[in-house]
């Protein structure tokens, strides 16, 4: 079933923030306050050419746009605290955008005479009087934004055995694929997207609650974050329903295990950085008879030169909620659906001086059989973990939202209980695919002053199903027997294939005092089989970016 699993966001937070501090030792002023606060403001020019790679609908695209990034934190003497993170202008135009007298609208009737831009985006929209049920009928439109967005807002209080922190909070701090939490932690491209929750987390250090319940009140507690043993459990609220019923509320909980090691001594070998977690998290519903478990798990090393990191997810359990909406889709019946997908991400580093080589592996898994009654197997990165520029960033952004509104337009006069097909369009993360991502950094200039580095990187991707790549909307409406791999095409008509293509992807990036930056990108795109349409038609795709960030 094609469904992308990533959604669900079920890897728990890995690394937690003002942890435990001393429970006895020198008294301290309890009314001490402190403010930590930060600011990023950051603008981006895109050109791409062409959006589709075998029609000539959407062309070449041009757009600039920005974002502005605050962060607040208030506590007292690190016991309570309270934080806070905003968006402000996340993905809006330069410009007084749109058509006067429709959605969206400028503040000036004439653009000659705007003296204010307004808050407008861009996403995927029908083109006027065109075929509803055609995908290619859906074009980049614009569309109203939030001039405010608000991330996150917790409180935080540390107690005398662990955090307790209550909120919308970040799923994870850092880079991941299952989870992200939005920061500018990515090799390639940018972060836009923190995955949150309203969770209730305690998180405690394992390894120093054993040495003081061992030594007693003469044990000095490390409150250190970079080593020991953490411990969270927590319980998120994905959805609480009709109120007055517990049947169709969806709750999240589970645990995280972790632990780092800045430096290892071993038989003669001295590791740094070291990082083990194992997490387990369910996600419970009885509405739609869900019942699934996530296994996330990450390790991470350096030795020598030598850097390496591991992540691996498996999602396993059954629900009937994709089939809820499939089932209307396909005038079938709606099944409990087993579910096991699973994905992985392999990066290791070899710094020789200024020259670091990378080789990445990457795999999500895939599904060629979107019908309502057969396994999901469909696991989709977290929307931030960037694989390339180009191909899973733009191309099958593009076409995978033509589908989903395709998909939606057939729904919007139905009684559907659920709505899968928004989950069709991938925005840019990474899903049934298998990618080679062999790279190539040199740091040309590493000062206090100035820096100014070059990456090189070289994206080969094949689909991670068996049938290719599928197009889960057009595949349902051409079934027309028991056998679906007979009515199965990809994205833009064709057969499913069995290669994306070929990215080639540049960066060069000057950073000035630490708070200026400067990053050029570009990528070319090599379609395959995967990318053509049903005469064989793919043409190549090229992208330049331009982005300047202001950090305060």
């Amino acid at each position: 079933m094609k469904f992308l699993l990533g959604n669900f966001r079920l890897a728990p937070i890995l690394a937690l923030l003002f942890l435990l501090v001393p429970a006895t030792g020198q008294a301290a002023d309890t009314n001490a306050m402190g403010v930590d606060a930060n600011l990023e403001y950051r603008t981006r020019g895109l050109y791409i050419n062409p959006f589709e790679l075998s029609g000539t609908a959407v062309r070449d695209g041009y757009w600039v746009e920005q974002r502005l990034r605050s962060n607040l934190r208030l506590h007292r003497n690190q016991k309570v605290s309270l934080t806070l993170q905003l968006d402000a202008l996340d993905g809006v135009l330069f410009g007084d955008n749109g058509t006067f007298g429709q959605v969206p609208a400028p503040n000036a009737g004439l653009t000659i005479a705007s003296k204010r831009p307004n808050e407008v985006g861009w996403g995927i929209g029908l083109r006027p009087g065109a075929d509803p049920l055609d995908a290619d009928s859906y074009i980049p439109v614009l569309e109203p934004r939030r001039a405010i967005q608000l991330n996150h807002i917790y409180g935080d209080a540390v107690l005398p055995l662990g955090l307790l922190r209550i909120g919308r909070q970040p799923m994870k701090y850092g880079p991941g694929i299952t989870v992200h939490d939005g920061s500018r932690s990515n090799r390639w491209g940018v972060s836009s997207y923190s995955d949150i929750a309203d969770r209730v987390l305690f998180a405690t250090k394992l390894d120093q609650v054993f040495q003081r319940l061992a030594k007693g009140k003469s044990h000095v507690f490390n409150a250190s974050m970079d080593e020991g043993i953490f411990l969270a459990v927590f319980y998120d609220w994905m959805s609480q329903g009709t109120l007055d019923q517990f049947s169709d509320d969806l709750g999240k909980m589970g645990f995280a295990l972790q632990w780092k090691q800045p430096e290892l001594k071993t038989f003669g070998l001295c590791w740094r950085d070291i990082l083990l977690s194992a997490n387990v998290v369910s996600v419970q519903n009885d509405s739609f008879d869900t019942d699934i478990y996530s296994f996330p798990l990450q390790a991470q090393a350096g030795l020598g030169p030598f850097w390496l990191q591991v992540q691996y997810t498996l999602h396993t359990g059954s629900t009937r909620e994709v089939s809820e909406g499939f089932a209307v889709l396909s005038n079938g019946e709606p099944h409990v659906q087993d579910l096991h997908a699973s994905g992985m991400q392999a990066i290791l580093d070899y710094k020789a001086g200024p020259v670091t080589l990378t080789f990445e592996v990457d795999y999500a898994s895939g599904d060629d059989d979107p019908r309502p009654d057969t396994p999901i197997t469909s696991f989709t990165f977290a929307r931030d973990s960037n694989v390339g520029l180009l191909l899973f960033e733009h191309i099958m952004a593009f076409e995978s939202a033509r589908a989903a509104a395709v998909g939606m337009e057939n729904l919007n006069s139905l009684d559907a209980p659920s709505f899968p097909l928004t989950e069709i369009s991938t925005e840019g993360r990474f899903t049934n695919a298998f990618a080679l991502f062999p790279q190539l950094r040199i740091d040309w200039v590493d000062g206090p002053t100035h820096k100014f580095h070059t990456r090189l990187g070289a994206l080969f991707a094949w689909p991670a199903a068996d049938g290719g790549v599928v197009d889960p909307i057009a595949t349902i409406l051409a079934e027309d027997g028991n056998d679906i791999s007979d009515d199965a095409v990809n994205f833009h008509g064709g057969k499913p294939g069995d290669y994306y293509g070929t990215e080639i992807d540049l960066q060069m990036q000057w950073t000035y005092h630490e708070y200026f930056l400067w990053t050029l990108e570009g990528a070319v795109l090599l379609p395959g089989s995967s990318l053509k349409d049903e005469h064989g038609h793919g043409v190549t795709s090229f992208l330049i970016e331009s982005r300047f960030l202001y950090r305060y």
